[in-house]
């Protein structure tokens, strides 16, 4: 196959969309196919294979954009020049992907789509807020010759909404579970740490890891039982002022896979206590470490943990966090068996090769029916159009 994909850079180039279109990369050029990533970015790539896009705007604390007027007519010029089988992009970027399908359509080529994101199992403002962002991206969802999504409510969502189940792929996000393994921890012989608790991931509100702090210290943990926050964010300088303990290690940014897979193993417990999530890469990292993990159940957390780890309600995490965490560290026997449990869930759902096997499949079927059928005609959007509320929503994922 002769590939396209589609996202946008982040500054840190740790964000789930960039590892997981990298990871896919990889996979798919290792298997003989022909990859080129077309990547909104207003930098140079040093990568050969990324096409840059330049936009005018993203709001700093999240992943969205504004096109430039030259975008639509460059996404084209690089479509018409690549001519691949297929185009695949990451969905909810910005308004410019209310024209993709319909640039696509008019060049002959087949488009899937992927959402990284999902909601919430309760309701809440935040599940309000998901499928708000969902339900306005609704159009172009319809338009996709594939949809990929993480979670199974997530496809009833769509296909309750219209969209053809049988352009709907329900299949989860993968980990590399040879390379996430549990192992010795240098980190944790050089911070003497008996008991590491892990937050991985951008310290930012989204993530929540204040509630995480207060749980922490609220337990009075002994010294060698260590927290340790791994990521940068907008919120980082201010935790670390606020909270000085020496229990407490921020790490900042580690963007080094090796080096952070040993500070993951110098922990026991991981805790996500996300407000907002899709599938976390962050989860199956530590569920395939072997870490006992607790979560929030935004996202898709509770289907990937099922019965391995511990799920507590959004809005009940400043009580059930403390408890859930003295649970595990009062009986190591329950760290053991929850640790146990994810690392076998990890590799027996969320196996990176079986995944991107299964999704590249599915992507040379979604070629061969495109052949077999007429061209559609994807209903125009321009930007213009677009709902101003879209606008309104992004700004706060």
């Amino acid at each position: 196959m002769n590939i396209i994909l589609i996202d946008k850079s982040e500054s840190q180039k740790i964000g789930g969309v960039v590892v997981f279109t990298k990871r896919l990369y990889d996979y798919l050029t290792r298997k003989g196919h022909t990859v080129h990533i077309l990547r909104f970015t207003n930098q140079k790539p040093k990568e050969k294979y990324i096409i840059p896009i330049p936009y005018h705007y993203a709001e700093g604390r999240s992943f969205i954009f504004i096109p430039s007027e030259k975008t639509p007519s460059l996404i084209k010029k690089y479509l018409q020049k690549i001519h691949p089988d297929i185009v695949y992009t990451a969905i909810g970027l910005s308004p410019m992907d209310f024209l993709l399908p319909n640039i696509c359509h008019e060049l002959g080529l087949p488009i899937a789509g992927i959402w990284h994101g999902d909601f919430n199992w309760k309701e809440g403002s935040y599940q309000i807020l998901s499928k708000s962002l969902f339900l306005a991206f609704l159009p172009l969802c319809r338009q996709l010759d594939l949809l990929h999504v993480f979670s199974e409510k997530m496809g009833k969502f769509y296909q309750d909404k219209g969209v053809k189940s049988d352009r709907i792929l329900i299949l989860p996000n993968g980990v590399d579970t040879a390379f996430y393994t549990p192992g010795p921890s240098e980190f944790a012989q050089k911070a003497k740490i008996g008991l590491g608790i892990l937050f991985l991931g951008r310290v930012t509100l989204q993530k929540n890891p204040e509630v995480l702090i207060k749980s922490f210290l609220s337990l009075d943990p002994p010294k060698t039982t260590k927290l340790i926050l791994v990521g940068q964010g907008e919120l980082k300088t201010d935790l670390k002022q606020k909270y000085k303990d020496n229990r407490i290690i921020f790490t900042g940014l580690v963007s080094d896979e090796v080096k952070k897979r040993d500070i993951m193993r110098a922990c026991r417990i991981f805790v996500l206590p996300s407000r907002f999530e899709g599938l976390s890469l962050a989860l199956l990292e530590a569920m395939s470490i072997g870490l006992a993990c607790i979560t929030s159940d935004a996202g898709s957390n509770m289907e990937t943990l099922n019965d391995s780890g511990i799920v507590i309600g959004g809005s009940h995490l400043s009580s059930h966090l403390p408890f859930a965490l003295n649970l595990l560290l009062k009986n190591p026997d329950i760290i053991d068996i929850f640790a146990h449990k994810a690392r076998q869930r990890a590799i027996s759902h969320h196996s990176q090769d079986k995944i991107f096997a299964q999704l590249e499949k599915e992507l040379e079927k979604t070629i061969q029916k495109f052949a077999r059928s007429p061209h559609p005609k994807s209903q125009y959007m321009s930007i213009p159009d677009i709902p101003e509320r879209i606008k309104k929503i992004l700004q706060y994922i």
